[in-house]
């Protein structure tokens, strides 16, 4: 690919000859999951590269507070339409497969914009709103104190595998109406279209990877199915009984493609991403976990101060519908971006001294971790609700956590989170 007009792919030093940025170094630095050098390189990026074209990621890389929120402000130049692009990085075979599934083709409110974005997104919304998610507490709460208790009675544990994981998992498949004794097959399944959205399937599984998704939507089809003969009190009996009288519009290809990936593959790993790292941020330093159990009503402005600052998820990719441009950039039509929210919460230019730990900051709303604009994460009700019934739980059943000294550090394998596979801890 050329360079486009006004692209930044030149290295940059330090003045006496040191490259700190280069397409290589910026991809590797992306690449080592985990890396120490990763908010440096940002912070180095917003300051002299804020528009980057990495040629080995073959992506635009936008770094700063104002371009991102500006592209994710404005759905019409900048749409999520992006599960094209995820098909064409595979095999012709994989395509095939890949193309007669819901979740690659029909019109889904994540990757869509208007008209049907709006049609899909407005009977959903209610469920997860603010309100919503308070309805939802009592169900929350019980699914929080079954995992407490299957925590191990001496330490240490895992944190991580032991709790964060099937806490979320539990919540979100409940809430949506799968069956809690199919919880194995749905996990199982869910993996397969985490790997082809978050990931890349090794090329000797993509392939069963896409069968995988074909079994995993007639399973959905049959749950929708069952909900709809026998209604409960779930996600998928709400949205089939709001289409049988009208007050919603949804075809069975686009209710299958919101469950498997609106609701279970953004909804599993995220939500349990997120606790994770909140714990990760309070135990490695032991007064944030004393502070918040001495006033636990400072729980939202914690939440909210820990995502920005090291939330899981490094940024969001969108794609250019005409030539335009992005902070002082020239864009092609047609090119990839990855808008990285990581570093616009980070950036200097909105929030002071971003580095700092600080609940009490200005502009604290305005982090972009569950991102802004016409596909503002549509579960982020539901993931503060589910952190703060677990954090509940944890200081009062485990008070005197902390982490186990000296644990290696190993991180999820995808290019876009930064979230520990295990986060070992004792009492």
């Amino acid at each position: 690919m050329s360079e486009p007009t006004g692209a930044t792919t030149e290295p940059r030093t330090d003045g006496q000859g040191c490259p700190l940025l280069s397409s290589a170094s910026i991809a590797a630095t992306f690449l080592a999951h985990g890396s120490p050098q990763l908010y440096p390189v940002l912070k180095g990026m917003r300051d002299s590269a804020p528009v980057f074209f990495s040629e080995d990621l073959g992506l635009w890389i936008v770094t700063r507070y104002a371009d991102v929120s500006t592209a994710l402000k404005d759905a019409r130049r900048f749409p999520a339409s992006t599960r094209s692009v995820i098909m064409a990085s595979y095999p012709p075979d994989v395509r095939d497969v890949l193309r007669r599934t819901a979740t690659f083709t029909a019109a889904n409110m994540g990757f869509d914009g208007p008209p049907d974005h709006d049609r899909l997104r407005r009977p959903v919304a209610q469920y997860f709103s603010v309100r919503g998610a308070q309805r939802l507490e009592p169900r929350i709460r019980r699914t929080v104190r079954r995992g407490v208790a299957g925590l191990p009675d001496r330490p240490p544990t895992d944190l991580a595998r032991d709790f964060a994981r099937p806490v979320a998992e539990h919540v979100v498949a409940e809430l949506a109406g799968l069956p809690a004794e199919d919880h194995d097959l749905v996990v199982r399944h869910h993996r397969a279209v985490d790997a082809f959205f978050f990931g890349r399937p090794p090329a000797e599984l993509q392939l069963s990877y896409a069968h995988d998704v074909l079994e995993w939507e007639e399973y959905l089809a049959g749950i929708v199915a069952r909900r709809r003969a026998r209604p409960r009190d779930d996600l998928i009996s709400l949205l089939t009984r709001k289409t049988a009288e009208g007050h919603a519009r949804y075809s069975d290809p686009e209710l299958i493609s919101l469950l498997s990936f609106d609701v279970v593959t953004a909804g599993f790993r995220p939500t349990g991403f997120a606790l994770v790292a909140l714990l990760h941020a309070l135990l490695a330093e032991p007064g944030r976990w004393d502070g918040l159990r001495q006033d636990f009503a400072s729980f939202d402005a914690v939440f909210h101060e820990i995502l920005r600052h090291s939330g899981p998820a490094l940024g969001v990719f969108r794609t250019t519908a005409e030539d335009t441009e992005l902070g002082g950039v020239r864009l092609p039509a047609g090119a990839s971006l990855w808008l990285m929210t990581a570093s616009a919460n980070r950036d200097e230019r909105r929030f002071a001294e971003p580095d700092v730990h600080d609940p009490g900051r200005a502009h604290l709303t305005s982090s972009l971790h569950f991102s802004q604009g016409l596909h503002r994460c549509l579960g982020a009700n539901l993931a503060r609700t589910v952190a703060r019934e677990a954090l509940a739980a944890l200081l009062r059943h485990r008070p005197g956590l902390r982490l186990v000294p000296g644990q290696r550090w190993e991180y999820e394998p995808s290019i876009n989170v930064v979230a520990p596979t295990r986060l070992l801890a004792t009492w």
